[in-house]
């Protein structure tokens, strides 16, 4: 990458040595990122707790978890724009305060309306926090160090994706599904201290102007092909709400392409569109993202619902996801060397494949699912790294914050199709199940409600009813699965399509603005 700026962080590769305290400056950024990836942990062990308080169908938990992924997609970009044009530190410190605003209103939402909003307001503070913690590193970090210090920042979501589901089980078990959203609070609050404390300021110098029109089209595309798909397994492909959706989001989509175009300061970089390492890195992510939000989103509901297992349990049960994530990012250096990013991605994106097939049709309980995860775990961790480092590796650092808005909106993209396709499947095939079943209409909603309904029942009739909805959201839950592994799998295709080999190299990155980044007042370190 081009040197172009200053040191302490302030504009770019800077120094060989980088800034004097950029390894704390990761700590703090880490932190960040870990509150983020700790949230969709807890929220995602919660979710039969908020099924069972809120009275919610499937389709509901869909809004609930896709309403935070949608916002958090729709704003990233032009957050990543505001982060570049006001400072970086600045867009972090912000985007931790509203994040633990959104959890305030989550804690005490009693309305799955309320808690649909709490998780925007969430999402919409993760929108800046994520492009200004990439941006900060890469300012920190000199080219030679700058892999491994996005391989970490990577591997703070690990840590997170282990905590979440643990933490988010004892608090279920022993307080109520609300409390997941208080100890958000904890990590929000060392981010707003360290990083006043820590962080260096930075921002473009000539950053480019806001899109409001662009980032608003650009939301109402994506808000109305998750609400499409959502409602297709309860409404079908015909039915008036799908078609409505389907059909603005192509229209919203067509206007974005056509407005961005002919804006003179575009959020989207249409030179990075015609590069195939980026088209590669981004599809290739929001693939691997697709697999595995769909996988947690239905394995939660599988293991408390079928299994029989409780909250902390289950989130114990899951937890060995994240230690295959951190193996796999700690393997992932090696294999980059030996076979090149697109190699590296490839593999870690069928070995996904490959784990979500596991967890959906291995049978014999738990031992199945522990080595479906692990696999699944141990690919994510493959194939992260190497995606982030190939986009930001095509860009000047002064492009940084919005560059890295792009690649995050396309992981939260994954994230909120991959629920809202792979929930949909198991909606719609758990509703045709029952009904082949012949369950009664009070059972035949969800899982929850079928094993409400036979609790209430009882005797032989009520088991009945409880092991015929069971087989049927097993057989449901193995049809969204076989999908995500499916999208996992065409992300091999793609990464070793697109994505450089051993023997090829990223094109370098386009020349460096005219001007130097331009520091803002930087907080000295302590």
């Amino acid at each position: 990458m081009q040197s172009t700026g200053t040191r302490h962080g302030t504009g770019t590769d800077g120094p060989a040595a980088g800034h004097p305290r950029r390894w704390w400056i990761l700590g703090v950024l880490s932190v960040a990122l870990f509150s983020i990836v700790l949230n969709n942990g807890l929220l995602n062990v919660a979710i039969p707790g908020m099924m069972r308080g809120l009275d919610a169908d499937i389709g509901e938990l869909q809004f609930i978890v896709d309403g935070y992924a949608l916002v958090l997609a729709g704003a990233l970009l032009t957050a990543g724009t505001l982060s570049d044009r006001y400072g970086h530190k600045r867009a972090t410190l912000l985007g931790a305060a509203v994040f633990g605003a959104g959890s305030v209103v989550g804690a005490v939402a009693d309305s799955t309306g309320q808690l649909v909003c709490a998780r925007a307001l969430m999402g919409l503070g993760a929108a800046f926090i994520m492009p200004g913690t990439l941006a900060v590193l890469v300012h920190v970090f000199p080219a030679g160090e700058r892999a491994r210090a996005i391989g970490l920042w990577s591997g703070a979501s690990a840590l997170g994706v282990a905590a979440g589901p643990v933490i988010g089980g004892f608090l279920v078990a022993h307080f109520w599904w609300g409390s997941v959203f208080v100890v958000n609070l904890v990590p929000v609050a060392v981010v707003l201290i360290a990083g006043a404390l820590l962080l260096p300021e930075s921002a473009a110098a000539e950053p480019r102007r806001p899109d409001p029109v662009g980032a608003l089209l650009g939301t109402v595309a994506m808000v109305a092909l998750v609400f499409a798909v959502i409602r297709v397994s309860k409404d079908g492909w015909t039915a008036a709400g799908p078609l409505t959706g389907f059909t603005l989001a192509a229209v919203a989509g067509t206007a974005f392409v056509l407005w961005e175009r002919a804006h003179p300061s575009p959020m989207i970089d249409f030179e990075l569109l015609r590069r195939a390492p980026f088209i590669g890195a981004s599809v290739s992510i929001l693939l691997l993202m697709f697999g595995l939000a769909g996988t947690l989103f239905v394995l939660t509901q599988r293991l408390q619902f079928v299994l029989g297992y409780g909250a902390l349990t289950a989130g114990l049960a899951v937890m060995p996801v994240a230690f295959a994530v951190l193996l796999g990012t700690l393997a992932t250096p090696a294999l980059v060397r030996r076979a090149g990013p697109g190699g590296c991605v490839a593999a870690g994106l069928g070995t996904g494949a490959a784990g979500i097939l596991v967890v959906a049709h291995v049978g014999g309980g738990y031992p199945a699912v522990l080595g479906g995860l692990l696999l699944a775990g141990a690919g994510m961790g493959l194939a992260i790294g190497p995606t982030t480092d190939v986009v930001m590796s095509l860009v000047p650092p002064e492009r940084s914050g919005a560059t890295g808005s792009l690649d995050m909106t396309m992981q939260e993209l994954g994230n909120a199709l991959g629920v809202a396709v792979v929930g949909s499947v198991l909606a719609h095939d758990y509703a045709a199940a029952a009904d082949s079943a012949a369950l009664p209409d009070a059972a035949g909603t969800t899982l929850d409600t079928a094993l409400r309904f036979a609790e209430s029942t009882g005797g032989p009739a009520g088991a009945a009813v409880a092991d015929a909805a069971r087989d049927a959201f097993d057989g449901a839950a193995a049809a969204g699965l076989t999908v995500g592994a499916a999208g996992a799998a065409l992300g091999v295709l793609v990464a070793a399509v697109l994505l450089p080999g051993r023997d090829r190299t990223p094109p370098s990155p386009p020349s460096a603005p005219r001007a130097p980044t331009r520091p803002l007042a930087e907080t000295p370190a302590p």
